[in-house]
């Protein structure tokens, strides 16, 4: 994830920005270019000097798109594989002979049961790391023929 953003404010370790939109849809008649996003919270590990209205490059770190994949991909994939390999155990506490339709069962029970978890702790508020900004594009201060974007 590589984006810009402009920023609102700071403070200790955390800064909040706003991401610029500009990679929209081709047709869309610049109706939507450079339009403002939700705000949201980054981190500043280079302690670049920031002041309000700057725009900067956001990104994530190697580290949380790694975090990123384990955890949306590996863990259902695993969850699955569970499902498979208990359905076994499921049907002998049930007293019943295991099938393949048991152990299909198995795998699709516990596949969309882990993705509903994943779903629902990454539409919370659960935020593993959080963005870091990566540079300062312009400043606001360096922009003297065009007016700094309103924070």
């Amino acid at each position: 994830m590589r984006e810009k953003a402009c920023v609102l404010n700071f403070e200790k370790n955390t800064v909040w920005v706003t991401p610029l939109i500009s990679d929209t849809c081709i047709n869309c008649n610049r109706q939507s270019c450079a339009k403002r996003g939700t705000p949201f919270q980054a981190t500043n590990p280079r302690k670049l000097e920031l002041s309000c209205g700057d725009i900067v490059q956001i990104g994530s770190s190697p580290k949380a798109a790694a975090l990123q994949g384990i955890f949306s991909l590996l863990v259902p994939v695993a969850a699955a594989t569970a499902g498979y390999f208990l359905a076994d155990p499921a049907a002998q506490l049930l007293q019943k002979t295991v099938t393949e339709g048991m152990r299909a069962a198995g795998v699709l029970g516990l596949l969309l049961l882990s993705t509903g978890i994943v779903f629902l702790l990454t539409r919370g508020r659960l935020n593993l790391t959080k963005p870091e900004i990566i540079s300062v594009l312009n400043g606001s201060r360096q922009l003297s023929n065009t007016p700094s974007p309103e924070c």
